[in-house]
Order: C-alpha cells, then sequence, then structure tokens
C-alpha cells in the first residue's frame, strides 16, 4: 500500500499567483513517550506569503491517549492547538534539519511534520488526569483519587 504524502506545494504563493490557501486535512500522529493519538489530527490552516515569508496560521485538533503520571489512569485528553507562523521559504530542512524552517523542502511545505511538531510542543512534561490528582498511595499503592487507605504515613 503507498502511503500517503502530506506535502502542499507553495509555489504558486510564493510566485504571487495565489494569496491564500487553505488546507483541511487529517493527519496521523505518531506515539510520543507513551502518548497516543489514536485518531488522526484534524488540521485547518490558511497559508499566505506576506513580506517574503509564509505566513501559517490556524489550528490543529486532536485527541491525546496515555497514562496519568500520578495515579496510573488512562486519560484521554482533547487538545487544540494554534499556529501561527512565519517561515522563510529561502531556507529550509536542507540547509538546517532542526532549524524553524524544518518543515520546508523547496517550495514543498510538509503539513505532517508541521502538525507532528506543533503537537508535540504543547504536549506538557507529564500528563495529569487533573490538577488536583492525589495519585497514589506510597505504602499501599490505592488510587487515593477514588478512595482512601488506612496507611500510617499520612500520604
Amino acid at each position: 500500500m503507498k502511503s500517503r504524502s502530506y506535502k502542499v506545494d507553495i509555489s504558486g504563493l510564493i510566485a504571487g499567483g495565489r494569496q491564500t490557501l487553505l488546507v483541511d486535512d487529517v493527519v496521523p500522529i505518531e506515539t510520543f513517550e507513551g502518548i497516543e493519538f489514536p485518531q488522526a489530527a484534524r488540521v485547518h490552516l490558511e497559508l499566505r506569503y506576506v513580506d517574503r515569508l509564509l505566513h501559517i496560521e490556524g489550528r490543529v485538533d486532536v485527541e491525546a491517549h496515555g497514562e496519568c503520571d500520578s495515579c496510573l489512569e488512562h486519560i484521554v485528553r482533547t487538545m487544540s492547538v494554534g499556529i501561527d507562523e512565519r517561515l522563510d521559504p529561502g531556507t529550509g530542512r536542507d540547509d538546517d534539519p532542526f532549524g524553524e524552517n524544518n518543515v520546508l523542502t523547496g517550495d514543498r511545505l510538509d503539513i505532517a511534520d508541521l502538525t507532528q511538531q506543533t503537537v508535540l510542543s504543547e504536549i506538557p512534561m507529564g500528563l495529569r488526569c487533573s490538577d488536583d490528582c492525589a495519585g497514589l498511595c506510597v505504602t499501599c499503592g490505592i488510587n487515593r483519587n477514588a478512595s482512601t487507605c488506612s496507611c500510617s504515613n499520612g500520604d
């Protein structure tokens, strides 16, 4: 089965042939450090060429599935991540693979790479089911969000 390309031709924008290019697509996101994205992300972007820069505005909507770092319960976190980037189409992945323009290769914008980088940059260092998660008792291991324990350690 042939894999699908998520590269968008931006040559028409750069040449001044178009004022705006709309991208509305679904893009899969790879698992990252135990966090899974079972459904593809919904990507809504508006691309413009302004002042010799590619201006990318829009959002990515996706569900992240993982384990709470405190109580180990399975959680689903709905994310809506805004994108507002300005990239120089004169430089790209070939010039600096780790630079901010690494989603550009020539006159192609890699929507999958942009989506992956945008979503992963918004994931907290550790997922938590809630800000006030009580976690697990260090003695008996009970989930203190669901019940209390009778351990004497005060945890």
